[in-house]
């Protein structure tokens, strides 16, 4: 939805994701190639991102000042203390800035994990692929979505990503779910794993990771003795405490060879 007075169409608003993605893109990119070890590369990712915020608010503000002032206002930001219409319509154009900074910041997120994983598999020759995307998840989802009627269940896994085994007709290994920060979901994640423990046994060898990138789970953090219920819980923050299952983010790769 947007204001229907502005000049913001849907040509524009394919050209500001056609540059939000270059952007993300050249982001990972231009890491990965400083660096041969691309598993420090995501050992580092929630400071890549940190670094990345300026970017991205320079890059949405326009769109959203164009997306929610009117025709009429966009000469006046200059008085806008003075007009009260522009304060008002100034709290439609941050709310769009934080709307969309968390989605962008979560769904590139699990991309970048995703990027990272496969080409340390092609690296290490491992007969592993992480899907972000297409059927494997579409009917993965379907298995959970079928099951959770039957028994009238509401929970299930929040599947970001899938690794697969290649060698087993791209058997699904490993769900992870991949969030920027746990300020929120931390328990749901938590509760789908609870869930998975009830599947099938096609689905229930199936493990549940977690990657976060702002969590460092100190001593104070109440997070810490919670996630220890899951399968592995890795963190791209080089200030991460590890403790349990709670590690850097470069051990993830240790713990799949362990599953193949």
């Amino acid at each position: 939805m947007r204001n229907k007075f502005s000049s913001w169409d849907d040509t524009l608003e394919k050209e500001f994701k056609k540059t939000i993605k270059g952007y993300f893109n050249n982001k990972i990119e231009e890491h990965l190639k400083k660096s041969q070890n691309y598993l420090e590369v995501g050992n580092n990712l929630s400071h890549i991102l940190k670094s990345s915020e300026e970017d991205i608010v320079k890059i949405i503000t326009p769109r959203a000042v164009r997306k929610w002032a009117s025709k009429e206002t966009l000469s006046l930001w200059e008085s806008l203390l003075k007009n009260e219409r522009m304060v008002l319509e100034l709290r439609e154009i941050g709310k769009s800035i934080a709307n969309s900074m968390r989605p962008l910041a979560g769904n590139n997120f699990a991309l970048w994990i995703a990027k990272i994983l496969n080409l340390t598999f092609q690296q290490e020759k491992l007969p592993l692929m992480a899907v972000t995307s297409g059927k494997i998840k579409q009917n993965i989802n379907a298995m959970f979505n079928a099951i959770s009627r039957q028994r009238q269940h509401t929970f299930k896994p929040d599947i970001d990503i899938v690794v697969v085994n290649l060698k087993y007709d791209y058997q699904p290994l490993v769900i992870i779910s991949a969030k920027t920060t746990l300020a929120e979901r931390v328990m749901q994640t938590i509760s789908w794993y609870s869930y998975l423990q009830t599947m099938p046994d096609n689905l229930r060898d199936v493990k549940l990771f977690l990657v976060t990138a702002w969590e460092t789970f100190d001593k104070s953090s109440a997070n810490r003795d919670r996630v220890q219920q899951l399968d592995g819980v890795y963190v791209c923050n080089p200030d991460v405490r590890e403790f349990g299952n709670i590690k850097m983010f470069c051990r993830i790769i240790e713990d799949l060879k362990a599953l193949i």
